[in-house]
């Protein structure tokens, strides 16, 4: 237990940056690689080499604060992204609901690009915890 208590940030970072990678694969493996998608693919490869980075010198840790902190940003402006399409797309749904289902799409979820927003800020927080 007091091994945990020791390296508990360096746990979380390891863990953020396992995070980061599978929202990678996942945005890579469902093709969110268009236009402004791509936006979403590069922060989950910054927040995976942030969070690794965040183990690292203290110059390091600093520069890794500072790409986690754009990472988060991209989360929120992702959330207003897809929250904005999703409504639209939820008006189309209003009259079209066979038609999109029948097509396999929907509406974006909405909340979806928070879990990078909220991976980056408990990333951020782990690297401000370390003391070595």
């Amino acid at each position: 237990m007091e091994m945990l208590r020791q390296r508990f940030p360096e746990i979380v970072l390891v863990w953020s940056a396992v995070s980061f990678f599978v929202l990678l694969l996942e945005l890579l493996l469902t093709n969110h690689t268009e236009e402004l998608q791509l936006v979403g693919v590069i922060a989950a490869l910054a927040g995976t080499i942030a969070a690794i980075a965040g183990l690292g010198s203290p110059a390091l840790r600093r520069a890794a604060l500072v790409a986690l902190s754009l990472v988060a940003l991209a989360g929120v402006a992702g959330t207003l992204v897809h929250w904005r399409e999703g409504a639209e797309e939820r008006a189309e749904y209003a009259y079209e609901y066979d038609e999109v289902y029948e097509e396999g799409e929907g509406a974006p979820p909405p909340l979806a690009p928070l879990g990078l927003a909220g991976t980056a800020l408990l990333a951020g927080l782990a690297i401000l915890a370390r003391d070595r």
